[in-house]
C-alpha cells in the first residue's frame, strides 16, 4: 500500500511504467528496485496530461494550472515543476517569472531545495528524486525522445509522476514513443 500518492496518481504512473518496470523488486543494472504498490491509500484527482503547441505554450499552461492550485488553497511551497533539460526548465522559469510566480530554482543554490522561501520549487526531474511535493508539473516530456535508452527515460518519469503526492499536471509539445504511453 503507497500512503505517498493518491490512488489516481499511482494507477496513472504503474499503468505507464508497469512494463519495463515489472514486477515488484526487478530492477535493470545498478538501480535501486522500485517497487509497485497496489494501491494508494487514498483518492485525489486524475493527473492531467495536456499537449501543448510549442515549449512557450507548456510553460504558460504550468503556470495558468499553478495560479489555479493557488487559487485553491495550496500554498506556493507546495508545488513544483519538474523538467528532463535545464534548456527548457530556464524557458519555464522565465515565463513563471513573467506569470508573477516565485520561484526557488534549486540549482543555483547547490541542487538543495530551500524550505524558508515559499515560492514554487524548480528542479530537474533527476534532482527531484526522494522528494515530494502536493502539486507536480512535469514539462517537457517530449524531449525524452532523443535518449538511447527509452526505458531509462521511463523509468525517470515514473518517479517525477509519483513526486506529486495530491495532483499531477503533465505537458508535452513534441510526440515521442514515450509521450505515446502518456496519452494512451
Amino acid at each position: 500500500m503507497n500512503y505517498r500518492n493518491t490512488a489516481q496518481i499511482l494507477r496513472f504512473a504503474r499503468k505507464f511504467a508497469a512494463d519495463v518496470i515489472g514486477a515488484p523488486g526487478v530492477c535493470a543494472g545498478d538501480e535501486s528496485a522500485i517497487l509497485m504498490p497496489e494501491d494508494g491509500g487514498r483518492d485525489g484527482v486524475e493527473p492531467v496530461v495536456r499537449q501543448c503547441v510549442s515549449h512557450d505554450g507548456e510553460a504558460h499552461a504550468i503556470a495558468e494550472w499553478l495560479l489555479g492550485r493557488k487559487a485553491a488553497g495550496y500554498q506556493w511551497g507546495q508545488m513544483a515543476v519538474l523538467y528532463p533539460r535545464h534548456y527548457i526548465g530556464g524557458l519555464f522559469e522565465k515565463i513563471l517569472a513573467k506569470s508573477g510566480i516565485p520561484v526557488d530554482v534549486v540549482k543555483s543554490h547547490g541542487n538543495r531545495v530551500e524550505t524558508e522561501r515559499d515560492a514554487v520549487r524548480f528542479l530537474s526531474m533527476h534532482n527531484a528524486k526522494g522528494l515530494e511535493f502536493p502539486c507536480a508539473a512535469i514539462g517537457g516530456l517530449g524531449e525524452l525522445k532523443k535518449a538511447e535508452d527509452i526505458e531509462d527515460d521511463i523509468r525517470l518519469t515514473y518517479v517525477a509522476i509519483t513526486r506529486a503526492t495530491h495532483e499531477a499536471f503533465i505537458t508535452y509539445s513534441n510526440m515521442s514513443e514515450l509521450v505515446g504511453r502518456l496519452v494512451v
